[in-house]
């Protein structure tokens, strides 16, 4: 095939002399090789072919037509110059698509971990102190139940409010069952203990603490179902009557106060009521912890089992023949942001350490347990957090800045890249295709940096 190539690109010439028959002796051919092909001539029949070689004859003229031969070394040199031009074109076409890829082990460190540091919500502490945050997601569901016959019952409305310390700095621990007066006389009832916080001075205006409480009715009925646009005035706390107290605490609604009933309802058995309830809270809990991981805000960490739920049965509607049950239940987590973590354990459990940019690399093992001095420790300003099992450390490096250095370079220069950032990176290692190549691509793009650390667990 190359040589048929090699005939189709150089054309071989051909010479065409006329002798005439008097001159027959000029030709080039010997004598004997004429009569041959003389003979020949006459012997072919009317349709066959003259071969290359063979001449027209006629009366006056005999045709010379002679291949001139092409030499050995004129074909050495048309090859020489095939191939030179195919090893070019090669070497055009691989620099075009030269690509790299920087193998990168940051510098990293195995700690193994056992300790227990104090964490705060409040951000006006210092930021030597590790700070948390709590997400809040609530949501609502609910079921249809077949009813079987009618029964008289009495229901307390429940609802939301917002109770506020303005007395001073001091928090406020109030118990279970504290009650809320309305200005008609209505009583309520928060339903769980809760610490009210103190107030702050936020840019220079005094602003006063305040926590969210379920509350419910002192009494069935729905004339304790109030929206929040009936409340005249806030609510009082009658506990504090007689102290300062009673004029720095108040409440308002955060919403509708519903439920409240009293007379005939259809009936489920309670065998149907327990089983629905189930089933509902069950649904949301899965729910709730699947929302809760997917919207973890960016650069942070909700470790393993971190998070609260609770749920509260909201008031049944027996209007029809279908009793519907619904439940709302919310889910509280602690989650931290993951660079302020991982600096703040390199600080306690690694000596000397820079205040360089780290990652903290969690083993699935690792087991992160909060402590608060109450059941609901997502309420609590400051909580105490305890790490147990392996971590690494692993340092970060600016990608851009070492692309920045070897762009357009030789190979060699990755040990001086090495020693320029010797504070995060440990190794690089660097692959050139097509192999032959020891200069980097000068385009960026083309360059694949790799974190043999990062990407490995990834993957």
């Amino acid at each position: 095939m190359p040589k048929k190539i090699i005939q189709d690109i150089f054309v071989v010439k051909k010479n065409i002399r006329m002798v005439k028959k008097g001159d027959i002796s000029k030709d080039p051919f010997s004598i004997e090789k004429k009569v041959l092909i003389r003979k020949n001539i006459s012997e072919k029949k009317s349709d066959e072919k003259f071969s290359e070689e063979e001449k027209i004859y006629d009366n006056d003229t005999l045709v010379y037509e002679e291949k001139k031969k092409v030499t050995k070394n004129s074909m050495i040199f048309l090859w020489t110059v095939l191939i030179v031009v195919v090893v070019i074109l090669i070497f055009i076409l691989s620099s075009a698509f030269s690509t790299a890829t920087l193998i990168i082990t940051p510098k990293n460190q195995d700690i193994a971990l056992n300790d227990t540091y104090n964490i705060t919500s409040d951000k006006d502490v210092s930021t030597s102190t590790l700070h948390f945050q709590v997400m809040s997601i609530e949501q609502k569901l609910s079921k249809s139940l077949e009813t079987n016959g009618e029964e008289y019952a009495e229901k307390k409305a429940t609802g939301k409010a917002v109770i506020f310390n303005n007395s001073g700095t001091q928090k406020q621990r109030l118990t279970i069952n504290t009650r809320l007066e309305t200005k008609d006389g209505l009583v309520y009832r928060i339903r769980d203990s809760v610490d009210v916080p103190g107030t702050k001075n936020l840019a220079g205006v005094k602003t006063p603490g305040s926590v969210e409480v379920d509350i419910i009715a002192d009494m069935p009925g729905d004339k304790y179902n109030m929206k929040l646009s009936d409340l005249k005035g806030d609510f009082t706390i009658p506990g504090f009557k007689g102290t300062t107290k009673y004029t720095t605490f108040y409440a308002r609604l955060s919403e509708d106060v519903t439920g409240g009933f009293t007379g005939k309802v259809k009936k489920v058995s309670e065998e149907k009521l327990s089983a629905g309830r189930t089933e509902l809270k069950n649904t949301l809990e899965d729910n709730l912890i699947k929302d809760a991981y997917s919207k973890i805000p960016t650069d942070n960490i909700l470790f393993k089992d971190n998070y609260y739920i609770q749920c509260v049965d909201l008031p049944d509607d027996s209007a029809t023949s279908v009793y519907n049950i619904s439940e709302n239940c919310t889910i509280n987590a602690i989650i931290f942001n993951k660079n302020d973590l991982a600096t703040y354990i390199a600080i306690n459990r690694i000596k000397s350490f820079d205040n360089s940019k780290v990652d903290i690399l969690w083993n699935d093992n690792d087991a992160v347990s909060l402590f608060g001095s109450s059941l609901k420790p997502w309420g609590e300003t400051n909580l105490k957090v305890k790490f147990t099992g392996p971590a690494k450390v692993v340092w970060s490096f600016d990608t851009n800045e070492i692309l920045s250095e070897i762009v357009g370079q030789n190979k060699s220069i990755i040990s001086s890249v090495i020693i320029n950032n010797k504070t995060s990176v440990a190794e690089i290692e660097a692959n050139i295709r097509p192999i032959w190549k020891n200069t980097f691509p000068t385009n960026s793009n083309k360059i694949k940096v790799v974190d043999s650390i990062r990407d490995n667990l990834s993957n």
